[in-house]
């Protein structure tokens, strides 16, 4: 073929490294019949990858063969244990992708890899495995279990995380001739994986992170390797982002020296350039111990093909002397397992494909041109780019700009295009190419100043009472390149606001700024009929030349007033678990919460944590030092009916009592792994009946239906943060004389550290009203209730919903100001912290710029 490189080439020379990195399987091993043929036109046998993977047998012994024609497969994948030898072979790596978009976020906190291998004897070849979410938080593109796992000719392309070797017992992965690409710790995990002659494209950030980390091997103790890198090119990425060749995942301040990694990454013949840090390598954190690490390199050259200064190579790293690299070969590593037999010429190179990867379109402003850029996986020089536009997505496209590369060691390549005029869309492609090689002509991207309007959220039945309007809803709206105005223009009986409540009409106008743009705002919707009856609609938004979203509306306004919600029990959880008396319903009977397989913090040294505090409250997790791994009798990253924290609330008399919600604060301390959280209760001690609480609010409003605490449908817990729950929506349930309402708070957390992570509950208060007598309410003596009153170091302010004004100012008998505090949108409840007070009376005043109300209370 013209103008490609030999693989044949001296260890010193850097031409000679290049070549290893030209291959591609011949046309003609593909004159092989296959067992099964996957093809999206339906020439095949199946139209998936995962539909050919299901058919095919089990317990196999010997290569069961899928082809998989060119197409993007959108899909995940799984190779279930029990599907061992299975090759798969795309028709090109370039053409042929298995690609999804799913991150580890609140919405979907379990795995996320587009495909998981957990069967052994598994081989790909001319594939494309990829995660395109983006850069962080974790994406996976490849997640392998299974021993004796075989890549070649494959792309990897990710952000964070791109490609876990997860086997803890020294399963063995192989990558030959492959590329993988990505941002943060993007080859990770336990397992043991051998890279030859693999293109590592550690790219620039596009999030604005200045650093990143290639490697994060866990190596688990007593493992002799853990990835080993044999004539690899880290190519130059776009000079803003720089890495390090590895950090040691799991050896870290919460690591104990029985669960603490002993990471080995070997880098043997790598050719680098600036994007590798001077130091090369770096620790987790300042808990890493760096004396059972190892992390080596043997003779790493930079693009000139002259030895790397290593002068600044962190002191602890090690350079191999030629000896030590007999330690280090495929057989060394691989032990009785030779990848290089599961296909004829399997370790064989042969000339490298085009395959353009990460073509990226990002618009531009009023005084700055759009960007455009993409790399080449393998380095070939000579080839030709064209950028091509259109208007029309299947108009006709003529080329914008046009390069060739000089040398193969370029491979980024970019340019610029005016931003399309307000009301079109640009439309663009690229097109790779070189006399003797298949072209590669990538997915269309689009750059568009279309108008288009954007909502987040949904609308739940809403419900009137009496003469009062409806509680409200929130959900998110924005707009890009618009032309006019955003019209909001709801149904007749409902009304909006677009400033948290403070005023209500039957249409608002959001206005946008000079380049079109409507930032995210909370839009409030209410029910304010002024009859009772049913009605229905939906919530319109317009504006000129933008597609009109219709979102529906449906709600009920009943002649009665609706229930109102007081304080039952409220357990503070900042000394002890016992509830507060001072808060306490005469109606009910206090309680303490017991704990099913949680145990609180013993607050040590290694824990960190205590039991309560007024930071985190209550303090608990499998162990008492912070434990959930499986290995410690934990549930690790799932939740498990057996871990919980039960409250129970009992009426004490003869009238009934209705409950309607429970609040708390909720987090998991040092993580966000898997950490879930759901609440599930029970009329009859959980004997007869379960039920999931019906949803509420979050740190983000009302909580989405995949993610609104159900036992299935999980909190997914960040940042400490409140929480709102219903038990059996709007109107919650009644508790007759001798009835009892038992909830269960359940927690998971997937760090497989073994210490310092707690689940913490902060502030539980259960809301409803006592002495319901005939569906009628107890009427509020005042708007402010303070709980307890007097009060030492904390006092419970139930006030009205807040609105975007509401503040709430504490004022010392002098009538001086000595506290105020902004309460969030849409809380009726504030904790207010006295204990930088002297004793005495204060007044405490709660106004929403309307409207204000005032209450005394006493410091003791």
């Amino acid at each position: 073929m013209q103008n490609t490189l030999t693989r044949q080439v001296l260890p010193t020379q850097f031409w000679v490294l290049v070549g290893f990195f030209l291959f591609a399987f011949p046309l003609s091993s593909f004159a092989q019949a296959f067992d099964l043929t996957v093809a999206q036109d339906g020439t095949g046998n199946y139209t998936t990858v995962q539909a050919a993977i299901n058919a095919a047998p089990a317990g196999r012994t010997t290569p069961f063969t899928i082809f998989i024609k060119n197409g993007t497969y959108r899909e995940r994948v799984t190779i279930p244990v029990n599907k061992p030898f299975l090759q798969l072979t795309g028709e090109s790596v370039a053409n042929t992708r298995i690609t999804y978009n799913q991150a580890n976020v609140p919405s979907f906190p379990g795995n996320t890899s587009t495909v998981i291998i957990n069967a052994s004897d598994i081989t790909a070849v001319n594939i494309t495995f990829e995660n395109f979410w983006g850069e962080s938080p974790q994406a996976l593109a490849m997640y392998t279990t299974g021993d004796r796992i075989a890549f070649k000719n494959c792309r990897f392309l990710g952000g964070q995380d791109t490609v876990q070797l997860n086997s803890q017992v020294g399963n063995r992965n192989y990558f030959k001739d492959c590329y993988i690409d990505g941002v943060v710790d993007f080859i990770f995990g336990a397992g043991r994986g051998v890279f030859e002659n693999c293109i590592i494209y550690a790219r620039t950030r596009r999030d604005g992170g200045n650093g990143g980390y290639i490697t994060a091997a866990n190596t688990q103790p007593g493992q002799p390797y853990g990835f080993v890198f044999r004539n690899c090119l880290i190519p130059e990425n776009r000079g803003t982002t720089t890495y390090t060749l590895g950090r040691p995942w799991q050896n870290d301040l919460g690591s104990t020296p029985t669960d603490r990694s002993h990471t080995k990454v070997v880098w043997l013949n790598t050719t680098m350039g600036s994007s590798i840090k001077p130091a090369g390598w770096q620790v987790w954190d300042a808990g890493t111990v760096t004396s059972v690490i190892q992390y080596a390199e043997y003779k790493s050259r930079d693009f000139s093909g002259n030895l790397v200064n290593i002068s600044q190579r962190v002191p602890w790293s090690i350079q191999l002397a030629d000896a030590d690299t007999m330690n280090y070969t495929r057989a060394a590593v691989l032990g009785n397992w030779n990848p290089c037999s599961v296909l004829p010429n399997f370790c064989t190179s042969t000339p490298a494909p085009i395959a353009v990867s990460n073509f990226l379109a990002l618009k531009g402003t009023a005084t700055a041109p759009s960007t455009l850029q993409w790399n080449i996986s393998w380095p070939i020089g000579g080839v030709q780019y064209q950028l091509f536009r259109s208007s029309v997505r299947r108009g006709t496209y003529a080329p914008v700009y046009t390069t060739t590369s000089t040398v193969a060691t370029n491979i980024n390549f970019g340019t610029t295009d005016p931003i399309p005029a307000p009301g079109t869309t640009y439309y663009y492609y690229v097109r790779a190419s070189k006399a003797g090689l298949a072209t590669h002509v990538t997915d269309t991207l689009q750059v568009s100043s279309m108008p288009t309007i954007l909502t987040t959220g949904s609308f739940q039945a809403f419900l009137q009472g009496g003469s009062q309007p409806s509680a409200a809803q929130n959900i998110l709206v924005s707009g890009e390149n618009l032309m006019a105005g955003l019209v909001i223009t709801p149904s007749a009986n409902f009304q909006v606001s677009v400033n948290g409540g403070s005023t209500w009409a039957s249409s608002a106008i959001l206005t946008p700024s000079a380049n079109g743009i409507v930032a995210s705002t909370t839009l409030s919707v209410r029910l304010n009929a002024a009859s009772v009856g049913t009605y229905t609609g939906s919530l319109g938004l317009t504006s000129t030349g933008a597609a009109t979203v219709s979102l529906s509306l449906n709600g009920t306004a009943q002649a009665a007033a609706l229930p109102q919600s007081f304080p039952l029990l409220w357990w503070p959880m900042a000394r002890t678990n016992q509830d507060s008396a001072a808060v306490r319903s005469s109606a009910v009977t206090g309680s303490i919460p017991t704990f099913r397989k949680f145990v609180i913090s013993s607050g040590s040294a290694a824990a960190t944590i205590p039991p309560y505090s007024t930071r985190y409250g209550q303090a608990f997790a499998p162990t008492a030092d912070g434990g959930w791994t499986t290995a410690l009798g934990g549930p690790g990253g799932n939740l498990n009916r057996t871990y919980y924290e039960q409250f129970t609330v009992t009426p004490n008399g003869t009238t009934p009592v209705r409950v309607d919600s429970v609040s708390f604060t909720a987090y998991v301390t040092g993580s966000t792994s898997n950490t879930k959280m759901a609440v599930v209760w029970s009329r009859s001690g959980f004997a007869a009946d379960s039920a999931d609480v019906s949803g509420g609010t979050g740190p983000g409003g009302m909580l989405p239906g995949t993610a609104n605490a159900g036992f299935t449908t999980p909190v997914f817990l960040g940042t400490q943060a409140a929480y709102r729950l219903a038990f059996a929506g709007a109107s919650g349930m009644t508790l007759q004389a001798g009835q009892r309402l038992t909830f269960r708070v359940y927690f998971s957390c997937g760090s497989t550290t073994t210490t310092t992570r707690f689940a913490t509950l902060k502030n539980v208060l259960v809301k409803g009203e006592a002495q319901v007598i005939t569906g009628t309410r107890r009427a509020a003596s005042t708007r402010l209730q303070l709980y307890p009153n007097p009060a030492t170091a904390e006092a419970l302010l139930v006030h009205p919903v807040a609105t975007q004004e509401t503040t709430i100012t504490i004022y010392s008998p002098m009538g001086q100001r000595v506290a105020t505090i902004f309460c969030p949108v849409g809380s009726q409840q504030t904790l207010l912290d006295l204990q930088h007070l002297a004793s005495g009376q204060y007044l405490v005043r709660y106004s929403n710029g309307t409207t204000q109300f005032t209450a005394k209370l006493i410091k003791q």
